[in-house]
């Protein structure tokens, strides 16, 4: 995977104890658009217009697994994704939080100088 991929990142854990990576990164994003137009327009529409219910939140983290993933062949349907995420609503709500509203970068103390 290119170094961009993750450049908002996050490793997400499933309710089973099993993780993947998840980026919302913009090349990530116009990939996906190539890709997978109706899944990004999906995606797009809860970031600009706001989720209407609890499932457009897990459209956009399985729209970031995908982003992240995209170039591996064996790929969760969206079915099976929402399954292993379950019902932990903490753990998905932190992960589009971390996703959509990532921290600043600190500036590294040798820049500083």
């Amino acid at each position: 995977m290119d170094k961009t991929a993750l450049t908002t990142g996050y490793t997400f854990e499933f309710e089973d104890g099993g993780t993947c990576q998840m980026s919302l990164s913009f090349i990530r994003l116009k990939r996906l658009a190539g890709k997978n137009r109706s899944l990004y327009e999906r995606h797009q529409k809860v970031m600009v217009n706001g989720g209407k219910d609890e499932l457009d939140t897990l459209t956009v983290l399985y729209a970031a697994y995908i982003c992240a993933n995209m170039d591996n062949d064996d790929l969760m349907t969206e079915d099976e994704f929402i399954e292993r995420c379950g019902s932990d609503r903490v753990a998905v709500n932190e992960a589009l939080a971390a996703l959509t509203n990532p921290k600043k970068r600190q500036a590294s103390a040798d820049l500083s100088n």
